[in-house]
């Protein structure tokens, strides 16, 4: 049978705007994609492991024929009785509106994850910030060959972190005026990283987001140097992220003990 031959688009579906193809996946580089804008808050509503914030609501207020948000950063000016325009009340309004600002005091680390942008997770905005990538104005100033700088960042990494992050400069400055970033900061956790594996009692965003805030460092997988395995599994269960701490013999510790650690 003849295969049929995928011609990549050259101008997005809503927007018209041009696109552009980064590894496997192809994006939209209008600012004012409504696409686009759902898709970033989306994340940032996943990396912050916001509770209620569905795609329904979220797709209500990106809604291109009635936007209430042009930005992240307006999410933290809606009121509720707008929010409750985009969903099934006050009730669930009040309930995402709290949530929401409960999580304005973030790590940059957290920050810099929640931007949409391709290979720039926590454990590589934990990189840029221990490297003395530590303030707004720090990341933004960072060129392509300080990036390069950063441990585990590449050649591909470095340029798409540099696009995205220049792309997005507005966004960031915008965001950096509503949030309250924290300073890298020592605690219980400081100097100690940690993998999360397997289901825990909270998402697993919002267990990240505590261990970033007890100044510990946050892997999204097991490697030489992880410091801790964090699993609800028991010990015998045999994913491959236990399999592989096993092997480098890396110590594996509960949720409960994770929280010990906390006090």
């Amino acid at each position: 049978m003849e295969r049929e031959v995928f011609q990549v688009p050259e101008f997005c579906p809503a927007c018209s705007g041009p696109t552009s193809v980064e590894g496997e996946f192809l994006y939209c580089r209008s600012k004012v994609c409504p696409s686009r804008l759902s898709g970033t808050v989306r994340v940032w509503v996943n990396k912050l492991g916001l509770l209620h914030w569905g795609d329904a609501f979220i797709d209500a207020l990106t809604d291109p024929d009635k936007p209430r948000v042009s930005s992240l950063a307006d999410l933290y000016r809606l009121t509720v009785e707008e929010m409750a325009e985009c969903c099934s009340g006050m009730k669930v309004a009040m309930k995402c509106w709290e949530t929401l600002h409960k999580a304005k005091k973030i790590p940059l680390e957290l920050m810099l994850a929640g931007l949409n942008i391709p290979n720039l997770g926590i454990a590589t905005g934990t990189d840029m910030v221990q490297s003395g990538l530590n303030s707004v104005e720090k990341i933004l100033a960072a060129d392509h060959s300080r990036l390069l700088e950063v441990p585990n960042v590449g050649e591909v990494t470095a340029r798409q972190i540099y696009l995205g992050l220049q792309d997005r400069r507005d966004m960031i400055l915008d965001l950096a005026s509503v949030l309250e970033i924290k300073d890298p900061t020592s605690g219980p956790l400081s100097g100690k990283s940690f993998c999360i594996t397997g289901a825990t009692s909270k998402p697993r965003k919002a267990v990240q987001k505590e261990i970033l805030e007890a100044g510990g460092i946050v892997k999204e997988s097991v490697g030489a140097g992880l410091t801790y395995l964090v699993t609800n599994e028991d010990p015998s269960f045999n994913s491959s992220k236990m399999q592989k701490a096993k092997k480098l013999g890396t110590q594996v510790i509960s949720e409960s003990d994770l929280y010990r650690m906390f006090r």
